[in-house]
């Protein structure tokens, strides 16, 4: 009697754990973590995972957890509407999307439709592995800049002023013509990133980035009108941005700002600034992230010296005002290629600064 009740309890054991074990398959197997981005459209359940994916240029590459194939491949521009597979599968203009396979897991995906800069796209799959489960996913993606232009940070005004509606404002001059979209300004100090909006510039141009917008009246001019802006250092016909940001931004004491091309991870330009007394009493940079900062343009090459605050631009000898000034813009001369450093900078009076024109000192 005793061996049928330990069998009993034994069987009743075995099928509870298998029980478990089934759910707990069911629950990591639905509910598993996907890279910020994707969204699963999934109706069931899959064994398959997405580890990571990336976007370069125009190529959307996913790896997964095994081995899988496409079912169904295509992209559409983005709308709310699109929240189930249903969705996705009934849109009216999907854009053909050629997909190829890798012998690590991934599938690569290149739209072969035009796409505008700047607008948003999804690109929907749905994937099967050899076992038969089937995944559905969502990736969003921006339509791909290929004209980039070559821009060098030619001014730089950490003062503001809420009472008189002065901001903060990094002037950039375009060595070439091409469209920003996908080019950003790094504040070091505080890491903080300014992306550039989606805008044609002709070589020749300046380019006025406003990094803080108290009013209705700060309009970022886009497009051809480049007199929208009425707010206070606003330049009329010259391309104003602004970037939506209410917070106090640049170190007067020390600073390293960078301009990055986001879209392929280089940095193109930079420049290096601080106040005086600091580079005296400091030989290196106080913060981590300025001493990164510096390491990066040095390995970039945009930046003569050993990057140490003694090779820094130094601002003017005020409590908490600094301007500077690019010297060398006119002798670019259609490329990026003058070397770049202190002793192409100077700290210059407010009075002096010409946002939107070339500088005078």
């Amino acid at each position: 009697m005793k061996n049928i009740l330990n069998m009993i309890v034994h069987t009743i054991v075995c099928t509870l754990a298998g029980v478990f074990f089934i759910l707990l398959c069911m629950y990591h197997s639905s509910c598993h973590i996907t890279p910020e981005g994707i969204k699963l459209v999934s109706d069931g359940i899959t064994s398959v995972k997405i580890k990571e994916y990336s976007i370069d240029e125009g190529l959307i590459q996913v790896w997964f957890s095994k081995k899988v194939e496409p079912e169904s491949v295509f992209a559409v521009e983005s709308d709310e509407t699109c929240t189930s597979i249903e969705n996705f599968l009934n849109h009216e203009k999907k854009m053909d999307v050629d997909c190829s396979a890798s012998n690590d897991n991934s599938l690569r995906f290149t739209v072969r439709d035009k796409t505008q800069i700047g607008k948003t796209y999804d690109l929907f799959a749905c994937v099967k592995d050899t076992s038969g489960n089937t995944l559905s996913f969502t990736i969003p993606f921006y339509g791909e800049n290929r004209n980039f232009p070559v821009m060098v940070i030619s001014e730089v005004s950490d003062f503001y002023s809420r009472k008189d509606g002065i901001c903060e404002y990094i002037e950039l001059y375009a060595v070439t013509s091409g469209n920003l979209f996908g080019l950003e300004l790094i504040s070091a100090s505080d890491d903080r990133h300014f992306a550039l909006p989606c805008a044609e510039v002709r070589k020749g141009d300046y380019v006025i980035v406003h990094l803080r917008s108290e009013s209705e009246s700060c309009i970022s001019e886009t497009g051809d009108n480049l007199s929208l802006s009425r707010t206070k250092g606003s330049v009329n016909g010259v391309r104003d941005i602004w970037i939506d940001n209410d917070q106090s931004v640049l170190n007067s004491t020390a600073e390293i700002l960078m301009l990055k091309n986001k879209a392929r991870s280089v940095v193109t330009d930079c420049v290096m600034y601080c106040r005086q007394d600091y580079a005296l009493e400091n030989e290196k940079w106080k913060s981590e992230k300025l001493c990164e900062a510096s390491e990066i343009c040095l390995d970039y090459g945009l930046w003569h010296g050993e990057g140490k605050p003694s090779d820094a631009v130094y601002s003017m000898k005020r409590k908490t005002t600094s301007y500077i000034s690019r010297t060398n813009i006119k002798y670019l001369n259609g490329n990026s290629g003058v070397k770049n450093s202190r002793d192409n900078w100077i700290g210059t009076a407010k009075s002096k600064t010409t946002p939107g024109g070339p500088n005078m000192w």
